[in-house]
């Protein structure tokens, strides 16, 4: 995973948190105001819950990640708690499949699959890229 991190490293190494910046507020705000369609389609009642605090958390988040992408250096401890954060991300998402899928609809398991896939890739490239930017 490191090695196909490493060919989807931008010249700028701090461009994948602006991304994640412009992707995590996009998706706190399609989160807060399509929770309820979202956990109807997912067919799991907490869903609506998870989803809004999800996208209530993403907002600051978005925040934190284009502060990183907008430093000049950023600092050891930004970076650790950042790919800490996108890897509880994943962790968290893993453990709802493995307790609720089945009380999931296909779509539901889809939807947190690929999520979870997107946050991988992007903890991988700024994993990747990481020894650079504490440079």
């Amino acid at each position: 995973m490191a090695t196909a991190a490493h060919t989807l490293i931008p010249s700028d190494r701090q461009f994948i948190y602006r991304f994640d910046a412009a992707l995590s507020s996009s998706m706190g705000i399609g989160l807060l105001v399509l929770a309820g369609p979202l956990a109807n389609l997912i067919g799991w009642a907490p869903m609506h819950t998870i989803l809004l605090s999800a996208g209530i958390f993403l907002l600051p988040w978005a925040l934190f990640n284009w502060t990183i992408g907008a430093a000049t250096g950023p600092d050891r401890l930004s970076l650790a708690v950042n790919l800490a954060g996108d890897g509880l991300w994943v962790l968290l998402s893993a453990a709802i499949l493995i307790l609720y899928s089945a009380q999931m609809t296909a779509i539901g398991v889809t939807f947190i699959i690929a999520q979870a896939l997107a946050v991988s890739v992007v903890f991988a490239i700024k994993r990747a890229g990481l020894n650079t930017l504490r440079a």
